[in-house]
């Protein structure tokens, strides 16, 4: 064979709540389950010879849905027969008594062409491929010692695959609380590619001699965690490996940041978020309102969500929002023996001698600074 192709995906997490979608949740968990049918899709129309998930297919270990369950069963059996899945248990599908795994591998492994990492079983050997997949199955959510320690490549195997699932030491910033470590130390030589799991975005870790990839969740998953909605397509060759995103998900998440500074009623609002981020019923979005709106503004935020929320698949306030001008009777009471009433002071007696173009720039100036001398940032 002069060319091998695989695609590794990971982090599906069929099943999971979307509480912070509320009603959309019910779409959202659907999503899932066709991004999942677009990586199998992906696979047969590559002519791939395997398909690796590195962890998480579901997003849990006991309470799957028989619906779920049975989706998936025939989700990855519909890649074909030629085409092998290698099924890592991860930090939140582990493999443990009475999990779904252990309970359900007969069914998972029925259709001939599906194959469990288990803790005693930690190499799926694809002879007419000449290809190796290793990985040490998770027994809870708190990860194995040693996720890529002790993996040796098959000798008589042209390609060996080693997949992780967690969080590589020293990698990303600093871990969580709940992380999952996974050190590159004690990889062994001969390895092709490492596939890992575990972070929702595609990241190299490292490239070449073998490739260390995060593939990313094919769906959006949480609302704090950019990036999703891929899977990786990867060729071993003559010329060594190569490496391809593919498109899976249908949502994407994004933030906009909108100065409210000047706007008078909810309508304006409404307006000018619709000018900033275009309609698109496939977007989850994140509001920022920033700025100072006048004393007598009648701009409602949450009114302003209400009428977009038929724009955008979700749309929600993140931070405080604007800030409300202070009155001039307020600001007359902050006592003169503060810094912020001796600001509020010499702000106004600028605005009295200044020119009728140069006021509204002082306003402004005193509206937000004293806000930031109240502990609110109006400029976000």
């Amino acid at each position: 064979m002069e060319e091998l192709r695989i695609i590794h995906t990971a982090d599906v997490h069929l099943g999971a709540p979307f509480e912070f979608l509320g009603a959309r949740g019910a779409q959202q968990r659907l999503a899932l389950r066709e991004a999942l049918e677009r990586v199998v899709a992906a696979a047969r129309d590559e002519g791939c010879g395997a398909i690796v998930i590195a962890g998480d297919l579901f997003n849990s270990a006991y309470d799957v849905l028989e619906s779920d369950m049975t989706f998936a069963i025939g989700a990855l059996a519909g890649a074909g027969p030629g085409c092998t899945v290698v099924i890592l248990p991860g930090s939140h599908d582990f493999y443990s008594a009475g999990s779904v795994y252990e309970r359900e591998r007969a069914r998972f492994e029925a259709a001939g062409n599906v194959k469990l990492l288990t803790p005693r079983s930690q190499v799926v050997e694809i002879p007419e491929l000449s290809l190796a997949i290793h990985g040490k199955a998770l027994t809870s959510n708190a990860g194995v010692e040693g996720a890529l320690s002790g993996l040796t490549p098959v000798e008589r195997c042209r390609w060996n695959v080693a997949v992780a699932h967690g969080s590589v030491e020293g990698f990303g910033g600093v871990p969580e609380s709940a992380d999952v470590p996974v050190g590159l130390d004690g990889l062994q030589p001969g390895f092709s590619y490492v596939a890992l799991g575990h972070w929702h975005s595609y990241r190299v870790v490292r490239e070449g001699c073998p490739s260390v990839v995060y593939c990313g969740s094919p769906e959006v998953i949480a609302r704090d965690q950019r990036g999703a909605g891929t899977a990786v397509s990867i060729a071993f060759g003559p010329e060594g490996v190569r490496t391809n995103l593919v498109r899976a998900g249908k949502r994407r998440l994004a933030q906009a940041s909108i100065d409210c500074t000047g706007l008078g009623a909810t309508e304006d609002l409404v307006r000018k978020v619709s000018a900033s981020v275009p309609e698109d019923r496939d977007l989850i979005l994140d509001l920022e309102l920033t700025g100072v709106i006048g004393a007598e503004s009648v701009v409602d935020p949450a009114e302003a969500l209400d009428a977009l929320e038929g724009r955008y698949f979700s749309v929600r306030l993140a931070g405080k929002g604007p800030s409300r001008a202070i009155s001039r009777e307020e600001l007359l009471l902050v006592p003169d023996d503060t810094v912020a009433g001796k600001f509020v002071r010499v702000m106004l007696s600028r605005m009295e001698s200044a020119s009728e173009d140069k006021k509204g720039l002082y306003e402004e100036a005193l509206q937000v600074g004293y806000q930031l001398f109240k502990g609110r940032n109006p400029l976000g």
